[in-house]
This record gives structure tokens, C-alpha cells and sequence, in this order.
């Protein structure tokens, strides 16, 4: 019988060796906080360059030294949106800042009540609408995909402003199937970007085997 999970088509676990070793050293509960924010900068430099795949481009004419040639350029009138969810998203969007230069950086700050896991909104700073949602790109950073309430709530504040679900990418280091699952079933064409997916979230919706508290190790509290 197919698992639910194998019909998300929109999942795309991004296992490279890379990605692999850097995921083994920040479970490691030993891992110090510098080493563990190096390792999430390796892994988040890999997830960033694969969600940016779907970056539209135009052909223009360069002069080389030598002749003109054409050449692929980002296309000028798409808008890029880079939106870490506060805190532990941050660390993606300098990885992300630094290879896409030209987007914007809207934080949204969520936060998953311990007893009841749902999520509550406390800040965003997104506009009240924007210019032209169809060539809007929007890159939603969280580190954990777990229960899925967040990242439910994150993309649900862009598509309220009629950007296409097919220009939302969610990226995370590692995901449960029952966040993958949730958020597939909420926005089922929006693309869901991770390192690793883990086996299951245990009572207190912590992804099982995990890493701990990304953003507690993250910052060293």
C-alpha cells in the first residue's frame, strides 16, 4: 500500500554527502554552539542554492573580452522574499542574503505553545500587499518541520497576499512525515525543501531522533 507521504510530490529531501555528515554533527548532543552553527551554515549553503533553482531568468548580451555573447541573468522584475521564521531561521537568511543579494528579508516571528502545539503569531513585517504576486518568489526558512502548525501559518500569510503557491519554497534541516504531511495537505503546490526526514514526533511533538532545540543550540541558550 503507498505511504501518504510517498504521494507529497513536492518534497525533495536533499541528502547529499554534505548534507549527511553536517546533519550527523549537529544531532550529536556533544556538538559545542560554534561548531553547530558552522555545520547549519554548510547545510543551509546547499539547501539554499537547490530552492533557488527555481529563480526565473533572461537572456541579455554580454561583451566578454573577446565577443558578445548571450547570457542567463535573473530576470529584473521578479521580486525575491527571504523569510526566516524567528529565531532559529536567521541563520539561513545570511546564507541566503549572501548568494541572493538583490531580495528582501521579511521575519516572521511564531511561536508553538508547549501545551497544546499550536502556533501563535507575535510579529511579521510583510507589506500589506505586493506589487505583482505572480513573479513574487518566496523562500521560507525554518530549521525544524515538525508538527507543521508554523510553517502552515508562515505560508498562509503570503498566499493571503496572492502569491501562487508555486513560488513558495519551505526549507528546513530535517522534517517529520507528519509536518510534511500537513503542510502538503494545506498548500499541496508549494515546494518543501529538507536535509533530512526523520521518523516520527514524539508526545511533546519534538521530531524523533532529531537535533534538540535548533535554535536554544543555535545561539548557545
Amino acid at each position: 500500500m503507498t505511504s501518504p507521504l510517498e504521494t507529497a510530490t513536492n518534497l525533495l529531501i536533499c541528502n547529499s554527502p554534505i548534507v549527511s555528515h553536517n546533519i550527523s554533527v549537529i544531532r550529536d548532543k556533544n556538538t559545542n554552539a560554534e561548531t553547530f552553527r558552522a555545520a547549519v551554515r554548510r547545510i543551509s549553503q546547499v539547501l539554499v542554492n537547490r530552492a533557488f533553482e527555481n529563480i526565473p531568468v533572461e537572456q541579455k548580451i554580454v561583451e566578454t573580452p573577446l565577443m558578445s555573447t548571450k547570457a542567463d541573468v535573473i530576470a529584473p522584475r521578479a521580486e525575491f522574499i527571504i523569510a526566516p521564521i524567528l529565531r532559529a531561521g536567521l541563520i539561513f537568511s545570511e546564507v541566503a542574503m549572501d548568494i541572493l543579494p538583490v531580495a528582501k528579508v521579511h521575519h516572521i516571528g511564531l511561536y508553538r505553545d508547549e501545551q497544546t502545539l499550536n502556533p501563535f503569531s507575535y510579529y511579521n513585517n510583510l507589506p500589506k500587499n505586493y506589487a505583482n504576486p505572480l513573479e513574487t518568489y518566496v523562500y521560507i526558512f525554518d530549521p525544524m518541520l515538525a508538527t507543521g502548525g508554523s510553517a502552515v501559518a508562515a505560508v498562509k500569510l503570503f498566499t493571503d497576499l496572492n502569491i501562487p503557491q508555486e513560488n513558495i519554497t519551505f526549507i528546513s534541516l530535517i522534517a517529520a512525515p507528519e509536518g510534511v504531511l500537513r503542510l502538503s495537505s494545506e498548500f499541496g503546490n508549494i515546494k518543501i525543501l529538507t536535509g533530512a526526514l526523520d521518523n516520527h514526533l514524539n508526545n511533546a511533538g519534538y521530531i524523533l531522533p532529531g537535533l534538540g532545540d535548533a535554535g536554544d543550540r543555535t545561539f548557545n541558550t
